[in-house]
């Protein structure tokens, strides 16, 4: 007998751009209405290209929040394999992989990477970005009070530093992970700023406002803090 999925199912011809997925419902929320208006007039404020139609994103009550010790695992082996990334120093980050004991928090991808003795240039370009991923995290966690314009890269230095000095047990006891409908306010705006950034691509345009590289990765692990689609951390989709 095939096993009738949990989730409620709606053919794409009826979504008419008013959800992600057909895993969502077609009738938003006002609360979604809401949000997405709200990230609308920021991406109008920054100058940036925008369309009415592009979906909301999930609902608040449909969306289980990841446990704030999820969070802080996924930061960390975000941003060990970040530190590699810009720094090639192999034993470097395996040592703090062990001090912080993150190895059973690390992705396929992330362990393989690591394991790598020489990775490419492109893995390495590749992995460094995710310290933007990282910032969203250090935000989720309650370590930043706010993301920074998506047009500036996120402080390293500053962001390093507050996991090294914070120390294993110190980064677990003082996060405190922000309310849903924070990340959510983040998320739709992210996907509308992605879906701006890639526009302008395929103009051959691009604004000083919003980094495509910054938003997309951003986007990523806004995606991965509301679950979207349920994806895995290496599998998750930015979708636009």
């Amino acid at each position: 007998m095939e096993k009738k999925s949990p989730y409620l199912e709606v053919p794409e011809e009826k979504l008419k751009g008013t959800a992600r997925t057909n895993l969502d419902s077609p009738a938003p929320t006002s609360a979604q209405l809401a949000r997405k208006q709200k990230s609308i007039a920021i991406v109008k404020q920054l100058g940036l290209p925008w369309i009415d139609h592009l979906p909301v994103v999930e609902d608040e009550a449909k969306v289980k929040p990841r446990a704030k010790e999820e969070v802080i695992a996924r930061c960390l082996a975000t941003e060990f394999c970040a530190v590699r990334g810009e720094s090639n120093e192999k034993k470097f980050v395996d040592d703090l992989v062990e001090k912080f004991g993150v190895q059973g928090a690390l992705s396929p991808e992330e362990r393989k990477f690591l394991q790598t003795p020489t990775p490419s240039k492109q893995q390495l370009a590749d992995f460094a970005w995710r310290y933007e991923c990282v910032h969203v995290f250090l935000w989720a966690l309650g370590y930043l009070p706010a993301l920074n314009p998506p047009n500036r890269i996120a402080d390293v230095g500053k962001e390093v530093t507050i996991i090294r000095d914070k120390g294993p047990e110190k980064f677990t006891a003082d996060a405190s992970l922000r309310p849903l409908s924070e990340v959510l306010d983040q998320a739709d705006l992210y996907y509308r700023l992605h879906w701006a950034t890639v526009e302008l691509r395929l103009k051959g345009e691009k604004s000083e406002k919003a980094d495509g590289e910054i938003v997309m990765e951003r986007h990523r692990a806004l995606n991965w803090l509301i679950r979207y689609m349920n994806q895995d951390w290496d599998d998750v989709t930015t979708d636009t």
